[in-house]
């Protein structure tokens, strides 16, 4: 259960976040939405590919995280194991909200930042401090906010390259089948990925659009991305391979 509440520096003057990323701490989940603004640090690490969103209709690219149901092969003894962090892990506990105001008589939607109090890493006893202990924000809280932002004009730009992609038929979906060292088949259903030969295929006109968008650069590094795919595949096996004689 989530527990969200409008953070202030009254209320949460204790609030504190545990650092770090721990099993049981809630990042148990096998893929992470994420935004092209991050896809050159992702490419290099996790396979970026799209998932179907059922209340929007909207394509969104998604990191994988694992290959099945609440699986995290990133998350290990010693907390997350790779060099980067996607955004919408990196902001938890917090999350964006908007604040209803009036501004010379005109309705406005102002961001605020919200909390989530049940989170495993909320603590009021030990962690990085989220305010300071005159009021003011923390270097913590300024990074979250500069987040939450990013992720808030992230998920527009998401919905933009959706349509874009769709509109130029370039989505496809994808099962990718795999079988591990100890001899387990396993199918991964319900991605999607780029269509190459329709990427190929497109005109100078369609190639622009792409172009002009930022979003040419992104369908290629989600291209590149997919050999990730075999690292995946590795981590998962790491644990299932049998330990080397002694003296091998």
């Amino acid at each position: 259960m989530s527990n969200h509440a409008l953070l202030d520096n009254v209320t949460h003057r204790d609030l504190k976040i545990l650092p770090g990323y721990s099993k049981g701490q809630g990042f148990d989940i096998s893929t992470a939405r994420v935004f092209p603004i991050e896809f050159s640090e992702l490419q290099m690490e996790y396979p970026i590919v799209l998932t179907r969103n059922k209340e929007s209709g909207h394509f969104e690219p998604v990191a994988l995280l694992g290959l099945t149901r609440n699986e995290n092969l990133f998350l290990g003894e010693n907390g997350w194991e790779a060099h980067y962090i996607p955004l919408a892990i990196e902001r938890q506990p917090f999350l964006i909200g908007f604040q209803e105001t009036m501004e010379s008589g005109i309705p406005q939607r102002r961001p605020v930042v919200h909390v989530d109090l049940d989170h495993p890493k909320v603590s009021m006893t030990e962690g990085q401090p989220v305010f300071l202990p005159h009021g003011g924000e923390s270097p913590l809280l300024e990074r979250i906010s500069s987040v939450l932002m990013t992720i808030h004009q992230g998920n527009e730009i998401n919905q933009a390259f959706s349509r874009l992609l769709v509109g130029l038929d370039l989505v496809e979906p994808s099962t990718m089948e795999f079988t591990l060292a100890n001899g387990e088949k396993h199918t991964l259903t319900g991605l999607h990925i780029i269509n190459e030969d329709r990427l190929r295929e497109l005109n100078g006109d369609a190639l622009e659009a792409l172009h002009q968008k930022g979003f040419l650069q992104s369908i290629y590094m989600m291209l590149a991305s997919l050999p990730n795919f075999r690292k995946l595949i590795d981590r998962k096996n790491a644990p299932l391979r049998s330990p080397a004689a002694p003296g091998t």
